[in-house]
């Protein structure tokens, strides 16, 4: 979550994992394609950040500062949370 650019200073992990104020979209692109995304939002003037990388471990993890404040599985995340 350090990799995820501010609009605000002073949040902290879980305000940058889920503020909606912080105005951003999330795009999953292919690793082959990323520097031709990263080159085509450059062109518009779009601002892009890498910040995850999708791996075949069936768990979604969040690091903050060198913690990890999110670890979760794949499986409650499909789920909803809800059986």
């Amino acid at each position: 979550l350090n990799a995820v650019p501010k609009k605000y200073d002073g949040l902290d992990g879980t305000e940058l994992a889920i503020s909606e104020s912080q105005e951003r979209m999330a795009v999953v692109v292919a690793a082959e394609d990323k520097e031709k995304f990263m080159a085509l939002c450059a062109a518009e003037n779009l601002e892009a950040t890498h910040v995850a990388t999708v791996t075949e471990e069936k768990r979604l993890r969040m690091h903050w500062n060198g913690a990890t404040i999110v670890d979760i599985s794949r499986e409650f995340l499909n789920s909803n949370g809800a059986e």
